[in-house]
């Protein structure tokens, strides 16, 4: 599949302040003018779409005209490659990869059988327990008191699906507590043993290339604090604490953490990036998030040079081989909000498709 212009023209979409999208946008803009790069989102009041000279407004993934919406963006820029910035998109791509291709546009993500298994908690839990690898004891709505049993309180809840950016879930401390929730979820729910080390919380990325040979991997040690920190509560005088989706902390090596989350990804047969959540516990790694997508670190990955979408573009259109990246080790990696301003008529005449 060849490239149709001077150089590589790449389809970024859901480039939002906080997205993933957004992420893989500032990757790619670190490489300065190497490629041509349209930039899509739902919503005008998206940060990334002011990053770049071509832009336009698509609808939601969720919507049914989604897909024509990317298509015709393929084909009228002419299109080599795109990266989808959200796990919804993701979702709906990987189904029309096919469609995707035969306007020869590549589609950087995973299967669509790891994506469906990673897309649903309580499936993902089981197969990682079938697996060998370690992960919180769960249980679901049938089955939370014969968790707690086991556990005790607090209990961790998350929707199954739909829980990007940490959405829905909560640490529960009682049965009343168990009770309005389930009430109130409108998703099926996991609950899992809170596991008590968030100093040791990691996230893991593991690169994978299109013939299935390992990349390499990065861990983040979470800093949980400011924009990384999601919930907080105090029980009984002990503080506990759960991640947001917005991480910062320390980039280190970890072989252990590294040879399981590397394992898990081959295992499932990962095609690209994969991003792993996981605790440890008396040298014990638990694992409670696969996500089947690049990372919302992915802008900190690419500054320490673990340029995540570089690999899997070079990779993809020109079949280039990589062994283990040369990054920065022992850094931190702090954040903080941006913001831009933007002129109300610029964000009137971004052209939306379909029109």
């Amino acid at each position: 599949m060849g490239i149709k212009g001077n150089s590589p023209c790449l389809l970024i979409t859901g480039v939002g302040g906080r997205s993933v999208g957004h992420q893989i946008l500032y990757a790619v803009r670190l490489l300065g003018n190497k490629y041509r790069v349209i930039a899509v989102d739902a919503d005008s009041f998206s940060f990334g779409l002011y990053q770049v000279d071509n832009r336009y407004l698509v609808p939601k993934a969720s919507d049914s005209d989604y897909l024509p919406a990317i298509l015709e963006i393929v084909e009228r820029e002419g299109v080599d490659l795109l990266l989808p910035g959200t796990e919804p998109e993701v979702r709906v791509l990987v189904r029309h990869k096919t469609s995707l291709e035969k306007r020869g546009c590549l589609l950087i993500a995973n299967p669509a059988e790891v994506v469906s298994l990673c897309s649903h908690k309580g499936k993902m839990t089981e197969w990682l327990n079938q697996h060998g690898f370690g992960v919180p004891r769960s249980g679901g709505p049938e089955n939370w008191r014969d968790l707690v049993k086991q556990v005790g309180f607090p209990l961790v809840v998350k929707p199954c699906t739909q829980t990007g950016g940490s959405r829905g879930v909560a640490i529960l401390n009682n049965t009343e507590e168990v009770a309005r929730y389930l009430e109130e979820a409108s998703d099926e729910t996991l609950f899992q043993e809170y596991i008590s080390s968030p100093n040791e919380e990691y996230t893991v990325g593991v690169l994978i290339d299109r013939e299935g040979a390992l990349i390499d991997s990065i861990v983040l040690r979470r800093k949980l604090i400011g924009l990384s920190l999601g919930l907080s509560r105090t029980f009984d005088n002990q503080t506990l604490t759960l991640s947001s989706g917005y991480s910062q902390g320390f980039i280190i090596q970890h072989p252990l953490v590294q040879q399981r989350c590397e394992a898990l990804a081959q295992q499932i047969g990962a095609r690209g990036p994969l991003n792993i959540q996981c605790r440890l516990l008396d040298d014990e790694i638990k694992i409670f998030e696969v996500h089947p997508r690049f990372s919302g670190t992915t802008s900190i990955r690419a500054e320490v040079g673990f340029n995540e979408p570089e690999v899997l573009i070079q990779n993809a259109l020109f079949g280039t081989s990589f062994g283990r990246l040369n990054y920065r080790k022992d850094v931190a990696a702090i954040r903080a909000f941006q913001h831009v301003i933007v002129p109300i008529s610029d964000m009137d005449r971004i052209e939306r498709i379909p029109s």
